[in-house]
């Protein structure tokens, strides 16, 4: 029988036993109870969650990025330890906004197994950019260890400190596990100091545990910085291991040497001299270090002397004469309870800028496009205190902002001492800023440019597609009007103008892909003189029509610095593995055409060097390479310029007759498209002020397209490209009695002080030549290289470019003691060719210098006579000004033998 439901729920709530009226509260509170409790409970436990993984929340958004696409898990805490070191055993490391620096690395293994680890840093809020350095950490072993890596630029940087965080991963078991340190933290965050001022000077000065700085050498620098108005503070390199790549050193303007210590690293030594040479300021203290590191340092490029150390009691420091001070300068005597060490050397290529008791106490010379100072007086004979300054008064309506902004700069420029009159000549030659590279990259992305390029529909095709097309469109419209079908004109003109553009599409698909994936290199290439090393920089251009996910790496060292804009939310990560190897993790190669600044340096096992002589045609020699072709060769110097026909095997020829003209670059009548595009290069080369002021040594340029960048992009790609290779010529003396001729370039000439007393009013300032509309008479030394001397002048050439009305110009020579006139041209225009072969004006002193003077203008009453009847020239007459535009002189002469080995 079925049973109705309202019946059957009346029969089941009759069966009901009856409830008590004291149950229903109860039941009421223990449900009310229970409920809370379960709510606390998955409180807590949500929020134990949270705060167990704390620190999983924060490192794992993070590890998403940067381990994206790969399987990373956190262990329990393991038995490595981490440091990222921000402060050496004499201050805090120094690191500059859009510099590269070096991270210092410490890290303690405690267990009983072999790690294979990965370091990786970012800054606080740059998760994408990583720069990461893998390494072997043997069991119950702590290593140090450093790599490169890029700082933000100060628009990133807010303030003077940026966080850095660091993650250890293990890569042992062949899946990346993120390490916990001892205190369970995933992250290991470091604050580092960041340095935004300008002018930065390094002190090396031992690496033991318990090597300091001379107090006295800190005093001097600290002085020659607040006397140039930076501040007083410097920057300490004692790690044990010193940076081994010049790139980590750029950050530096000045490096102040202060014992040897770089004998034994020489990795960082050679880190020094590349600095050095493209650009640095280096300021050797002799009387410290001694002379086996300047040998180290300049290699075959020094020579010079170490005849002994004396201690001096009294110091009295001399000044050679110079123009504007035609007596030599001589500073009082100082006397010093505790004698100053002095080393009394000689060198034969620096110039002494300062004598004590006729030896040198400073000199300096040029090195590439970097400068040095060496002093061999101790600190103390340089400096003396500081005077008392008188208080100022500051301004009324001053703010507290700018009184503690006045404050901290009256704070960094405190020194207790101050530099002598003669260290506040050389102050500026070495704390002066780096000059700018000669080439930046972004002056050489054009010229790399040239190199990759398709083919573009031509305007006649594209004209003539779009007049084909509207001669179709009205022969189509014709038609259906004809036929009464206009109706269909509409889909008929779409599907025609489709029809057109997929045609334009396929041409443009089939140019783009018609060029081979490609590499093309502008490099700049100088070998160092004296040494194996060879320093380059350019810059990379890749085409790839479609991409790449090539890895970039390199095995040769460097830096290169691909763009990493547009690629949010991917990690890019440069993975050094070992001294100057690296790989880009996670950077795919864009589709078409991407540049990639680079700069690189190495040591070649066969040193690149051009050894030459000279002859009575000029230089002949050989160039030592490894380059297997060079063309388009030419002998540069301050001077100018001159061709050099260059053989297969390396011998070369630079005739004084092949002499080039200041706007020639390239010995060539014709040039084709490659040397045309040489000579724009070259001339934006010697654009630069800082390359042309660094050819006090004739370099010999090459042009080779098989350079070894030492990037690899892919096997895939065709290598193109230009490199500028740059060689130092070392000159050799000829056999005596060889008739040789010096051309311009190898010719040199400074202002001097006139023979006969006059007052110097020379119109030659060392750099150019100067306009002029009042008579002027300028004398010169005529510099002829030391490595040729001695020899005998028998004549020398002397071209003058002038323009303006200069009235007249006269040569002057100087015979046992005599002003002379040579020749005397009136009214000159453009180019003059003057010639002396007087034996007694030909007088070369033992310097190896030839004196001359220019006289040139006339008065104003011999240039207007009919001015002069009455006495002096009317407000209205104009004023004729007249300049020397170029001058270049040419030396014939016979080598004859020393006076050494005539005694012999």
């Amino acid at each position: 029988m079925q049973t109705r439901p309202a019946e059957n729920a009346r029969l089941a709530e009759e069966s009901r036993p009856p409830v008590l009226p004291s149950e229903v509260p109860i039941l009421s509170i223990m449900r009310e109870i229970t409920a809370s409790y379960l709510k606390v409970i998955t409180v807590a436990w949500i929020m134990t969650f949270i705060l167990s993984s704390a620190a999983e929340a924060q490192v794992l958004p993070t590890v998403n990025t940067v381990f994206a696409q790969q399987e990373t898990t956190a262990s329990e805490n393991s038995d490595i330890q981490l440091n990222l070191e921000a402060n050496s055993r004499l201050g805090g490391l120094t690191y500059v906004p859009g510099h590269w620096g070096e991270f210092q690395l410490r890290l303690d293994n405690g267990g009983n197994e072999t790690r294979e680890l990965l370091c990786t840093s970012y800054f606080d809020g740059l998760p994408g950019l990583q720069y990461g350095r893998k390494l072997w950490l043997p069991a119950k072993s702590q290593l140090s260890l450093s790599h490169p890596v890029l700082i933000p630029s100060a628009d990133q940087i807010s303030e003077s400190n940026v966080l850095v965080r660091s993650l250890l991963v293990d890569e042992s078991q062949g899946q990346e596990v993120l390490l916990k340190n001892r205190s369970g933290q995933l992250q290991h965050d470091r604050t580092l100091r960041i340095d935004s001022t300008e002018r930065h000077t390094g002190i090396i000065a031992g690496w033991g545990a318990n090597d300091v700085v001379p107090q006295d050498v800190l005093d001097l620098v600290v002085a020659n910085r607040v006397y140039q108005g930076i501040n007083n503070r410097v920057t300490y390199l004692p790690g044990e291991f010193l940076p081994a790549d010049e790139t980590s050193l750029n950050y530096l303007d000045h490096l102040v040497l202060v014992d040897d210590r770089l004998i034994h690293d020489q990795a960082a030594l050679a880190a020094v001299r590349r600095w050095l040479y493209a650009g640095g300021r280096l300021w050797i203290l002799v009387d410290r270090t001694g002379p086996t590191l300047l040998e180290q340092v300049l290699g075959d490029e020094f020579r010079g002397t170490v005849i002994d150390r004396v201690g001096l009691s009294s110091v009295q420091i001399e000044t050679p004469q110079v123009i504007g001070n035609p007596e030599e300068v001589v500073s009082e005597p100082v006397e010093f309870d505790t004698p100053v060490e002095f080393v009394r050397m000689v060198s034969s290529d620096f110039t002494v800028r300062n004598t004590v008791n006729g030896w040198p106490a400073s000199l300096t010379r040029s090195y590439g496009t970097g400068r040095i100072l060496i002093t061999t007086l101790g600190p103390r004979a340089w400096m003396k205190p500081t005077p008392p300054v008188p208080a100022k008064d500051p301004p009324n309506d001053e703010t507290p902002e700018e009184k503690q902004a006045r404050e901290a700069r009256e704070l960094e420029l405190r020194s207790e001492f101050t530099p002598v009159s003669q260290m506040e000549d050389l102050a500026p030659y070495i704390f002066a800023r780096r000059d700018p590279e000669p080439l930046p990259p972004e002056s050489l992305e054009p010229f790399a440019q040239e190199f990759i390029s398709y083919e573009v529909p031509t305007g006649t095709l594209i004209i003539g597609s779009m007049a084909g097309f509207l001669v179709l469109l009205a022969v189509i419209g014709t038609l259906l009007a004809r036929w009464g079908k206009l109706e269909h004109f509409g889909w008929c003109g779409s599907l025609l103008a489709a029809v057109f553009g997929a045609l334009f599409l396929g041409i443009g698909i089939s140019n783009r892909h018609s060029t081979v994936e490609t590499i093309a290199s502008i490099q700049l290439a100088e070998a160092i003189g004296g040494s194996d090393d060879v320093l380059s920089h350019g810059v990379l251009g890749v085409y790839r029509p479609e991409g790449s996910g090539s890895v970039i790496a390199t095995s040769h060292g460097g830096v290169l610095w691909p763009d990493v804009s547009g690629t949010d939310g991917t990690t890019r990560r440069m993975v050094t593995t070992d001294l100057g190897t690296f790989h880009w993790a996670g950077l795919t190669q864009p589709a078409g055409l991407a540049m990639y600044p680079v700069a690189t340096s190495g040591t070649f096992p066969n040193r690149m060097e051009a050894q030459g002589t000279l002859d009575a045609q000029g230089i002949t020699g050989r160039y030592i390479g490894q380059a297997a072709e060079a063309a388009d060769a030419v002998l540069a110097t301050h001077q100018g310029r001159i061709g050099v026909q260059l053989e297969p095997d390396g011998r070369f020829t630079a005739l004084a007759a092949d002499v080039m003209q200041p706007d020639q670059y390239l010995d060539s009548t014709f040039l084709t498209d490659v040397q045309n595009r040489r000579q724009r290069m070259l001339e934006a080369l010697f654009a630069s002020e800082t390359w042309t002021h660094s050819l006090d040594q004739p370099q010999l340029l090459l042009w080779v397209n098989d350079w070894n960048y030492g990037f690899n992009f892919g096997d895939d790609l065709q290598r193109q490209g230009d490199t500028l290779l740059t060689v130092p010529l070392q000159l050799t003396r000829p056999p005596a009695n060889t008739e040789i001729l010096v051309p311009s370039p190898l010719l040199s000439y400074s202002t001097c002080l006139p023979p006969d007393g006059s007052s110097p009013s020379g119109f030659w300032d060392g750099r150019e030549w100067q306009e002029r509309s009042s008579p002027s008479t300028t004398w010169l030394n005529v510099h002829i290289p030391k490595s040729l001397l001695p020899l005998q002048a028998s004549k020398l050439q002397i071209e003058v470019m002038v323009s303006g009305l200069m009235g007249q110009i006269e040569i002057l020579g100087v015979n046992e003691g005599r002003v002379i006139s040579v020749e005397k041209v009136t009214d000159p225009v453009g180019k003059l060719l003057f010639e002396i072969v007087d034996p007694g004006v030909l007088t070369v002193s033992d310097d190896g210098e030839l004196t001359i003077g220019l006289s040139a203008g006339v008065q104003a009453d011999d240039a207007n006579p009919s001015a002069g009847a009455t006495g002096n020239l009317n407000s209205s007459t104009p004023v004729d000004y007249w300049r020397v535009q170029s001058m270049a002189v040419q030396l014939w002469a016979v080598t004859i033998e020393s006076a050494e080995r005539t005694n012999e």
